[in-house]
């Protein structure tokens, strides 16, 4: 067991218990809207242990695949490339992180900046993963193919005795995990 929460409300939602082992994916599925990214982040900070809450036992501590971001001096004067920002973050003796370079296209002097959604979400999850295979994830700014493609992608790196959790809006990968569970909104003061 890596992590087990026991159901609580956090800002007016209901979440429920679940636990995550290795070789599990565990999808929490969000209500849909910018309204309710608080809400995510204040889950990360929880299970990651950021944030202390009697409610959730953490044995093995997850990572959480932060999302590629350039400060505004670095984005306009000196923008960060590929090479660099894997030099900068990865673990360099697990070479999954060589994997974006599987995107035939993508060289370690391509910019961050150029990156769409898909390979930005790619870049940081492979670099996650260069530190540790139990992770928190979010296809925030993937389209459609991108979010089945890392989805797929996570689902192999479980099966080789990894765990997730997934942070996600829609149910379209309901049947494809571990546990499936349902945030519920209690109504605000």
């Amino acid at each position: 067991m890596l992590v087990q929460f026991h159901e609580q409300t956090v800002d007016d939602f209901l979440i429920p218990s679940f636990a995550l082992k290795k070789g599990e994916i565990v999808i929490v599925q969000l209500p849909n809207g910018p309204f309710f990214h608080p809400l995510e982040l204040a889950l990360i900070d929880i299970i990651t242990g950021k944030t202390v809450n009697e409610k959730v036992e953490i044995i093995s501590p997850l990572r959480y695949v932060e999302h590629v971001k350039e400060s505004w001096f670095r984005y306009h004067f000196l923008p960060i490339t590929v090479g660099t920002y894997l030099d900068k973050y990865a673990n360099k003796a697990n070479p999954v992180y060589k994997k974006i370079y599987d995107i035939k296209w993508m060289t370690p002097k391509t910019k961050v900046q150029a990156l769409a959604g898909n390979p930005r979400r790619q870049l940081s999850l492979y670099t996650t993963l260069s530190w540790t295979s139990d992770i928190i994830f979010d296809l925030a700014g993937v389209d459609p193919q991108g979010g089945q493609d890392i989805y797929n992608f996570v689902k192999t790196v479980v099966q080789s005795g990894g765990s997730a959790i997934l942070f996600d809006y829609s149910d379209e990968f309901k049947n494809d995990c571990t546990a499936f569970i349902q945030v519920q909104y209690l109504g605000g003061k």
